[in-house]
């Protein structure tokens, strides 16, 4: 009768030969060998198992099929593995250049900034000593008044220059601190793309680590199989390699927009950071004084001196937006009022006039060079040829004004020096219906229509046409470093937005800052662009101050 019994080492030899596999794996139960697989209780089982507890309904497979189907959907997996692999290495790639090129052009960026300002140190100091050659020049005719003379001017120069070095220097900090901060932004950017990059690489190894381990063994690789599948399906469904190339294509065209510009506004040196669209953040609010019944922005005469009259009295005032002071500068006449306002210089300011009573085929007086005072220095007329009543104006790259009357197709161009028209620009197939704004191209931005704004050139050839159905009633203001459009509009009721837009009329963002208008107001106001770069909006009550950060 015990011959009829295996041995342990005849259970031993049986688990090793069967299908070629050198199986040791048995039933913890029974100690046989497991040879199906249940798929109703998704667990593998011996034969006595199969025989006592797991017949129908439960519904069994061959214990080695189901180990060479699941050895193969692992398999099938590691063509996708190794592909993905390969997406994220060239992804990896693609952050070291992408890093590389940012680094590269915020340098070229910064060279080019401090060439500028060492050029300008340079020209300080040339006058510098010039201007002491030509003292000591003068000196030498009286030695003993002239010296004493000589020493105080020499002091008051060199305190002079001193001041303009240290502007200078201050200028060139703040940009340079400026291009820091937008390249920390792109550092902190990439440096998180790239740890998260790093992470998904060795996702991909413990994965492929872990199927390397499971397959070792049958037992391991039924029971680990599923969830090992499940995570790959997971994974790869998170197109994790897309979505990093996306956010690098954007942080190379922000990082590409960023330029160092300069120019002269209103006489005056100006330069910043800009060219990227960034976020406006509202820094500042100036108070209107309550005397001002109804305020009306009508323009901005230097970086941080603002005009707004009084729509009731026709009243001028000055808003410092620094000081947070407003000061009353014309007392208004009921027939007559400003349009508009420019900064020709330093000292000379131009504003262009609505009058109620204009005759005759002259517009005598309607426009005015005033002293930073506000004393008159001349008054300039054009041709009237009937339509509004209104003249509107600006000062062009050239320092030269620029005149035109409401419901006319004629832009003047006009010398401050001796108030004389010097061109004519005729526009094709539109009328004025509103302010003008010179470019630094050259070219005039032109309201010719409730929501619409004409870029023409110098000859009167339409550019761009500006509009959209959005803007209900609008203004525009140009940013004269960069000839970027700023439209400021009434979106619904009480509510006030601007758009961002190019000078070839291409909007490239909308709604950058929004605010409430009060009841106080009656008009609405333009949006100002300061030579620094800064947004001022108006509500009503206040002069919000806006200024631009980059973001990615």
């Amino acid at each position: 009768m015990a011959s009829k019994f295996q041995t342990k080492e005849d259970k031993d030899k049986q688990l090793r030969t069967r299908k070629g596999h050198d199986m040791t794996w048995s039933c913890d139960k029974h100690g046989e060998p497991i040879t199906f697989f249940c798929k109703q209780h998704k667990i593998p089982i011996c034969h006595k198992c199969a025989t006592k507890v797991h017949q129908k309904p439960c519904e069994l497979d061959d214990i080695e099929d189901v180990i060479f189907e699941r050895r193969g959907n692992l398999e099938e997996k590691q063509p996708l593995i190794e592909e993905t692999k390969l997406l994220l290495q060239k992804v990896e790639s693609k952050i070291n250049a992408v890093s590389s090129s940012s680094s590269k052009h915020l340098q070229t960026v910064n060279d080019k900034l401090q060439e500028t300002f060492e050029d300008k140190l340079k020209n300080v100091k040339e006058r510098e000593v010039n201007l002491i050659r030509v003292i000591n020049e003068e000196a030498d005719e009286e030695i003993r008044k002239i010296n004493e003379k000589r020493e105080k001017r020499i002091k008051d120069c060199n305190i002079d220059i001193e001041k303009e070095q240290t502007t200078i220097k201050e200028r060139e900090a703040r940009l340079l601190s400026d291009t820091k901060t937008i390249s920390d932004e792109v550092t902190k950017k990439i440096n998180d793309l790239t740890s998260k990059n790093q992470h998904a690489l060795n996702t991909m190894k413990n994965i492929e680590s872990t199927i390397t381990r499971i397959n070792q063994q049958d037992e391991t690789l039924v029971n680990e199989a599923p969830q090992v599948l499940a995570s790959i399906e997971e994974n790869l469904s998170l197109n994790f390699h897309q979505d990093v190339s996306g956010c690098l294509d954007r942080i190379q065209s922000e990082v590409e927009r960023v330029k160092f510009v300069e120019g002269e506004v209103g006489g005056e040196y100006c330069c910043r950071i800009d060219g990227y669209i960034g976020k406006w953040e509202l820094v500042k609010s100036i108070h209107i004084p309550s005397g001002v019944n109804k305020p009306w922005v009508r323009g901005l005469i230097s970086d941080d001196e603002i005009c707004v009259e009084d729509a009731k009295n026709h009243d001028m005032y000055v808003t410092n937006i620094n000081t947070q002071h407003t000061q009353k500068v014309i007392d208004g006449v009921s027939n007559m009022g400003i349009t508009s306002c420019a900064p020709l210089n330093r000292n000379v300011i131009v504003c262009g006039k609505w009058r109620c009573d204009w005759k005759g085929d002259r517009l005598d007086g309607c426009i005015t060079l005033y002293d930073r005072q506000w004393k008159v220095i001349r008054d300039i007329s054009i041709p009237r040829n009937g339509g509004g009543n209104s003249v509107y104006v600006d000062v062009d790259r050239d320092g030269m004004i620029l005149a035109a009357q409401y419901g006319q197709s004629n832009i003047y161009v006009i010398n401050p020096g001796d108030g004389k028209i010097v061109n004519t620009i005729t526009m094709q197939g539109k009328k004025v219906r509103g302010g003008i704004q010179g470019l630094s191209s050259g070219d005039i931005v032109v309201k010719t229509g409730r929501n619409e704004f004409t870029v023409i050139s110098r000859s009167g050839e339409k550019k761009a046409v500006i509009h959209c159905d959005e803007w209900r009633e609008s203004e525009c203001r140009v940013d004269k470093l960069t000839d970027t459009i700023y439209i400021t509009y009434r979106v619904a009721g009480k509510t006030y937005a601007v758009d961002q837009v190019s000078r070839d009329g291409i909007i490239q963002a909308k709604t950058i800052v929004e605010y409430v208008r009060s009841d106080r107001v009656i008009y609405l106001s333009p949006c100002l662009v300061t030579p620094s770069g800064n947004l001022v909006g108006f509500d009503g009550d206040k002069l919000l101050l806006y200024k631009k950060t980059f973001i990615l």
